[in-house]
């Protein structure tokens, strides 16, 4: 014992002192009780289990209470053999394991002679019988046969119950999660970002290395930090020498039309690659058999020039000469307010940067009745490069002895991709070049049957340099802009310019206004499990270090106007005559150099109550200190002093051009806050898990409950290389009688208000906690037919979410901005974070699921849930005064979701029920055949209707007595959903059923109300398999992703005060999951042959 806290102590020492994000056992663990003939238990059985690939073989015996368990086991096939004296040897063949599985096998022994051997057969694990999660395994072979024409692990978590992507972004959401509370690991240690928390997305993005993913959608043990789970385990090699080469294949003759294209896509693309692993063997000098083995996998994607489809709204061609006698709309001269003649304004009156941005940057009309305004009016295809990527892994792993044990794998990622940027075509192309690294190395050791330790490193890295089709400063020359801050950097950037009321496509370059990001992870665990009598006992540590490197101008570093109906009634002849109702600019940006640590402690125990009854429980306790900024770039505004609060030691970095007298700015440690993170570290984030698996009758059926608290993992920071150290300025409206910006100049030459509009960094509670989930289950589910049933409720809350409100907002009624009371009156709008914000998700699920047997898989399942709330993380309220509001149905949970997905044998030829005899001409032609499907159906996204106009409630900051421009939820007149006859592309739903707000407040719509698009799609797959010899088949593949090429549209248009675009569909696409594997894009084929030896 002595020596067991000596260990302790010594790994506790080393967590501490290293610098590392969450990490956690891969392994497998079998369990179970030993007994006679009569009931009763029977100590002191020896038990081994072997790996049938590389013949390593673990053993144990059972304690005074019968009970066995060996865990630390790789996943694979197994065969366990218990025996002895008096007894007969128990023997289970073809245990199937996968990464974490926890399988319970009881040995009933019977009395007789040792030599001889009761045997039974183990399979897979079709129900959990001894914890409550609630998980999800593919395994190589669905990894590689189920059709989605896409190589990447993402596409399968959409056939996952419970799992699917969130309405923005590559975020998923995990049981009614939020897009945060989730975590990626290969082989054991993180593959999530340390920053969003979301997954480094190109180090899973082929599935050739990959043997197995894991998906723990509900109630995870103390062990694990999040509500979801997703555990990828690498191919390891074993005693026979195997390999793969490949090349996937696709053309456009492969793909039909896209529906709002005029033609198909171009482009061949091809996936080669290759794979090979087993025993390190050297002649005459090293023999690994048993022992040492390896992996190494290449995979490459290869593209010819593609297809890029453009369907922008670009104005009419009489519009472009300043002819508006097509509207019914009278287009007013903004200098006596009086109709111009015939309603066109005159040349000399157009102003020459507007025309000269026009003509660079919008195209004639060319799709449809080009009299008319009528969205997407312009269709163009170009053609670029794809992107090239390449992903390279290899893997070791070695045996010392039964009691030590080392893997070590690396990953690398190299790809480049040159997007068209923007909605028109004559934005042009960029460049992105993007380079991932991750690798773990992994050490196991037995101190004894009893304690063993696995202790895990690992390693991931982002670098995302990125160069843009357009330089802003270049552009500056170009057309002469004037009124933008001084000393502009040699940036990405360009002058981006949108209209409000119409639904004209913008000239923006939004995705690249940075050089790049980089983010580098560290990882690091120590996991000790001890078993004593009835109780599995683990613990551990979690250490992470991550550091965030991001240089990010704004998208007004090179000015941002917009023009609507204020000067002439009609925006695109505001725009004409350059005069914009907004301007916005910013200053150059500060590179941010972020570093965090973070720190996770556990200890949870599995504990058999009687043979029929597990208890699991567990405590987590999270330490996660907030970010800090290395070059002292960190601020907030404290609303109790009035002050601007920056880190220790960075006064001297205050931007020369911040006005001094404008607010005082004093050091975090003077004002009472920490020196490092100006925020306070929540220090109270303990994390209880319980849960219950009853095995009322036997293995076959059995009833799990659990409830467990789950923190986020990321906090909240504080404003990183914003003001002072640098300056950005609010919005400035234009005055409606003598409008100060006018192109060229794209911001007043004094600035927006005096130091009144210079911006304020965010405020930020203090004492912000870190946002939490509680979640429960129960689940019933039995076991026939070679079929696992599961029968589940899931509830999920958030409580304590962050979110963000107008702490210097007036109170919404009908006077102007500039008449009202505010707490700060010499300030423009504060925003202040705090906690509250949360949801509540309900979810039921009905699920089948048969692993692989006889030539068939399926899983079905149906999933009904709601999930109501008010904010995600960050989101802000539209109105300051009134959370309640925002609380509505989620917009990205399906009400209804069905999927099922399958893999069938054909039962034709040698090796399968009939015809297993037939000769080789015969079997050629119908033997080795298989197919696989997949079909998905989700009902729509709920929608919110927004509007965009002067602002009726005098909330949004203006210097002027000019309404600014706002975007808002409208009134709601009468139910905006259509009949499903009535529903067109062009009319989705009613849009008048909702009107602008009147002046005095805000809209009194609701979020969700609008009904979107439904997914509902079908993929199939076809496959041949070839015997070449004993040891060596080819394979030939042709898969089809929406085979009946049934349309999903993409959601409507919501905004009201859009014309062009409300209401109408413009895309096809889908709405839930499109980049993780539904793919209901227009029918794609593709063609594959495997070599595999």
């Amino acid at each position: 014992m002595k020596a067991i806290v000596r260990t302790g102590a010594a790994v506790l020492i080393l967590l501490w002192a290293a610098g590392t994000a969450t990490a956690q056992t891969t392994f497998a663990t079998i369990t179970g009780i030993a007994t006679d003939p009569t009931g009763a238990v029977v100590p002191d059985v020896t038990v081994s289990v072997t790996h049938l690939a590389t013949g390593i073989e673990t053993k144990t015996i059972s304690n005074s209470e019968g009970v066995y368990t060996i865990p630390q086991l790789r996943e694979g096939v197994y065969r366990l053999r218990a025996g002895k004296t008096g007894f007969r040897d128990f023997v289970v063949q073809e245990i199937q394991l996968s990464a974490r599985d926890y399988r319970r096998i009881d040995i009933r022994l019977v009395v007789g002679p040792v030599d001889t051997v009761i045997e039974v057969t183990g399979g897979v694990t079709l129900i959990e019988t001894e914890t409550a999660r609630i998980s999800d395994t593919r395994d190589f072979a669905q990894l590689r046969d189920l059709p989605l024409n896409t190589r990447q692990i993402w596409a399968h978590l959409a056939l996952v119950p419970n799992v699917l992507q969130a309405a923005t972004g590559s975020t998923i959401r995990f049981s009614g999660s939020r897009t945060n509370q989730s975590h990626w690991s290969i082989d054991g240690t993180t593959m999530s970002d340390g920053v969003t928390e979301t997954q480094i997305g190109p180090l899973a993005n082929y599935v050739e290395s990959f043997q197995e993913i894991r998906i723990d959608a509900a109630n995870n043990t103390a062990e694990f930090g999040t509500v979801g789970q997703v555990t990828m385990i690498s191919k390891a090699g074993d005693n026979s020498f195997r390999g793969t080469l490949f090349d996937y294949y696709s053309t456009p003759w492969f793909r039909a039309r896209n529906p709002f294209a005029t033609e198909r896509s171009t482009g061949v693309s091809h996936l080669p690659g290759g794979s090979a692993g087993g025993p390190v063997y050297l002649p005459r000098l090293y023999d690994g058999r048993n022992r040492t083995f390896f992996f190494t996998s290449y995979e490459t994607y290869k593209s010819s020039l593609t297809s890029h489809h453009f369907s922008p709204t670009v104005p009419l061609a009489p519009w472009r000469q300043g002819d508006f006698s097509g509207l019914t709309t009278v287009v007013a001269d903004p200098t006596n307010r009086q109709p111009f003649p015939g309603n066109r304004i005159p040349a000399a009156r157009l102003n020459r940067t507007a025309v000269a941005l026009q003509e660079r940057f919008y195209p004639l009309p060319n799709f449809g009745d080009t009299s008319v305004l009528r969205s997407q009016n312009y269709r163009e295809t170009r053609t670029r490069k794809e992107y090239d990527q390449y992903y390279f892994v290899m893997r070791m792993d070695h045996r010392f002895s039964e009691k030590d044990s080392l893997m070590g794998r690396f990953t690398r990622v190299d790809f480049t991709i040159e997007p068209f940027e923007g909605l028109l075509p004559t934005i042009g192309q960029g460049l992105v070049t993007r380079t991932n690294n991750a690798a773990t190395v992994a050490y196991t050791h037995t101190f004894s049957p009893t304690v063993l330790n696995e202790l895990r490193w690992g390693l991931a890295t982002n670098d995302l340099p990125i160069f843009p089709p357009t330089r802003g400063k270049k552009m500056v020359e170009e057309f002469g802009l004037v009124g933008l801050a001084p000393d502009l950097p040699d940036v990405p950037g360009i002058l981006t310019i949108g209209f409000a009321g119409l639904g004209l496509s913008g000239i923006s370059q939004a995705n690249f206004r940075s050089p790049g990001a980089a983010n580098y992870l560290h990882n690091f665990q120590n996991h000790v499990s001890v078993f004593r009598g009835r109780h599995h006992m683990k613990f551990g540590a979690n250490i992470a270090r991550v550091e965030f490197n991001h240089y990010a101008a704004d998208d007004a570093l090179f000015g941002n106007l917009t023009f609507s109906t204020r000067y002439t009634g009609f925006p695109y002849a505001d725009f004409l005559l350059g005069i914009p109702s907004t301007a916005r600019r910013s200053f150059p940006p500060l590179r941010q150099d972020r570093l965090r640590y973070q720190y996770d402690f556990f200890y949870t125990d599995l504990f058999k109550l009687t043979p029929r009854l597990t208890l699991n429980y567990g405590l987590r306790y999270e330490y996660h200190p907030g970010w800090t900024e290395q070059n002292g770039y960190l601020s907030m505004f404290d609303i109790g002093s009035g002050k601007i609060v920056v880190k220790d030691g960075s006064l001297a970095r205050v931007s020369p051009l911040f006005p001094k007298a404008y607010v005082d700015v004093i050091e975090a440690g003077k004002a009472g806050f920490p020196g490092g993170t100006i925020l306070r570290t929540d220090r109270n984030n303990f994390a209880p898990r319980l849960a219950v698996a009853y095995r009322p009758w036997g293995d076959r059926t059995v009833i799990r409950s659990g409830v467990g608290i789950y923190f986020d993992v990321v906090p909240r920071e504080a404003n990183m290389a914003g003001v002072p150290f640098l300056v950005n300025e609010e919005p400035f409206t234009n005055p409606a009688d003598n409008p100060a910006v006018i192109l060229p100049r794209v911001f007043p030459a004094a600035g927006g208000a005096g130091p009144a509009s210079v911006s304020l960094p965010a405020a930020v509670n203090p004492n912000l906690q870190i946002p939490y989930s509680m979640q429960y289950s129960l689940t019933v589910e039995h076991m026939r037919w070679n079929t696992g049933f599961r029968l589940s409720y899931i509830g999920t809350n958030t409580r304590q979410g962050d979110y963000a409100y107008n702490y210097n907002s007036p109170r919404p009624d009908e006077q102007l901005f500039i008449h009202k009371a505010r707490p700060f009156p010499q300030y423009p709008g504060i925003t202040y974070f705090t906690n509250g914000a949360g949801h509540q998700f309900h979810g039921l699920t009905v699920e089948a699921e048969r692993r692989m047997a006889r030539g068939l898989h399926f899983q079905s399942s149906w999933v009904w849930a709601r999930d109501i709330g008010d904010l995600e993380r960050g989101q802000s309220l539209e109105n300051p005064f009134d959370r309640w509001r925002e609380r509505s149905v989620w917009p990205d949970i399906p009400t209804h979701r069905f999927t099922t997905n399958w893999i069938y044998e054909i039962p034709f030829g040698k090796g399968r029920p009939f015809l297993s005899g037939a000769g080789r001409a015969l079997d050629l032609a119908v033997g080795g055949w298989q197919i696989s499907g997949i079909y998905s159906y989700y009902s729509g996204q709920f929608l919110t209707p927004l509007w965009t106009g002067p602002d009726p409630t005098g909330t949004a900051f203006t210097a002027s007595a000019t309404r600014p421009l706002v975007t808002i939820r409208p009134d709601h007149l009468r139910d905006a959903n259509l009949p499903a006859g009535q529903r067109s592309l062009s009319r989705w739903f009613d849009t008048g059923a909702f009107a602008p707000p009147p002046i005095g407040r805000f809209g009194n719509s609701a979020k969700g109300v609008i009904k979107g698009p439904w997914v509902n799609v079908w993929h199939l797959g076809l496959f041949k398999s070839f015997q070449v010899t004993e040891q060596v088949r080819l394979r030939w593949e042709l898969t089809a992703t929406n085979a009946f090429n049934h349309p999903n549209y993409s959601n409507p248009g919501t905004n009201i005060s859009q014309l062009a675009a409300v209401g109408v569909i413009t895309g096809v696409g889908g709405v839930q999951g499109a980049s993780t594997g539904d793919m209901p894009f227009e029918r794609r084929f593709r063609m594959g042959v495997r070599l595999e030896w």
